[in-house]
């Protein structure tokens, strides 16, 4: 649609929701028309509209962008449920997410439950979700909805442990899942608010950064190895933990810059308890 018929649009929709924004889900920025009819990027990300410090858990305008289509969800200020749409959308042929919200204000919604167990219900399931059941940090399908296809700055790492198998094998499952629920504590505690831990699969990880320089990332990411390298168990004081760390520091598709993480993860794990950054 043109940018006449976008404002002519959020006219109508104003009559019917609460809120009617334009999103960009790359940059997570929050655009809307003024009284006097510009377009106008706001000075705060998207997710403030929700009281929140970082993207949203469960962000359907991400679902949206990514698969061109329209999705649904609640979302919460404090006690107060709204029910938002997002749909993909172009205005002279640039793509954003249209956001739609409304305040629910009909009790018969919350009347088995109450306001609060519907709240806490909907952020259950959203953990639920997007969360590893072993680790507690994201699971695979929390990149592959909510992240795979943006493109904005970041540099992207990818981490295997070093001979976990010979671990499960010579210790038990249990030692396994001691070994990663510690390392994952480890690299929590090395990393900020921005940044994303995802089990990515068995016993390789994906970690996203923003707002990283080249140098800051390679000592990010070997603190990370010398922290897991100094991990002891409690319960297998004979084992040692390391892990092979290969990253991309660029601007570009997340999946491509996946991909190149891999490539050096491949040439890290040749030497093992190493870190190679292209």
């Amino acid at each position: 649609m043109t940018m006449d018929e976008a404002r002519a649009l959020v006219t109508q929709l104003n009559l019917v929701f609460d809120i009617v924004r334009f999103v960009d889900v790359r940059m997570m920025q929050e655009y809307t028309f003024a009284e006097d009819g510009q377009f106008i990027g706001h000075p705060y990300h998207c997710y403030n509209v929700w009281k929140k410090k970082r993207r949203c858990e469960n962000c359907i305008s991400a679902k949206a962008f990514i698969h061109r289509g329209r999705m649904t969800k609640f979302e919460f200020i404090d006690n107060e449920v709204y029910h938002v749409i997002a749909m993909y959308t172009e205005i002279d042929k640039i793509a954003y997410v249209l956001e739609m919200v409304t305040l629910i204000t009909d009790e018969a919604l919350f009347s088995a439950y109450g306001n609060n167990e519907f709240v806490e219900t909907i952020n259950r399931y959203n953990r639920k979700l997007y969360t590893d059941p072993l680790t507690g940090v994201y699971n695979r399908r929390y990149y592959e909805e909510q992240l795979s296809g943006l493109s904005k700055e970041f540099s992207i790492a990818m981490l295997d442990v070093d001979d976990f198998k010979n671990i499960n094998d010579t210790y038990g499952h249990k030692a396994g899942d001691d070994s990663l629920c510690n390392i994952v504590t480890t690299i929590s505690s090395l990393l900020v608010e921005d940044d994303s831990l995802i089990r990515y699969g068995g016993d390789e990880f994906l970690i996203l950064f923003q707002h990283m320089n080249k140098t800051g990332f390679i000592q990010k990411l070997e603190s990370i190895r010398k922290a897991v390298e100094n991990i002891r168990l409690q319960d297998y004081p004979s084992i040692k933990l390391s892990v092979s760390i290969g990253g991309i520091s660029a601007i570009q598709e997340a999946m491509d810059a996946i991909e190149a993480a891999d490539i050096q993860l491949y040439k890290a794990k040749h030497s093992k308890n190493c870190v190679q950054v292209d």
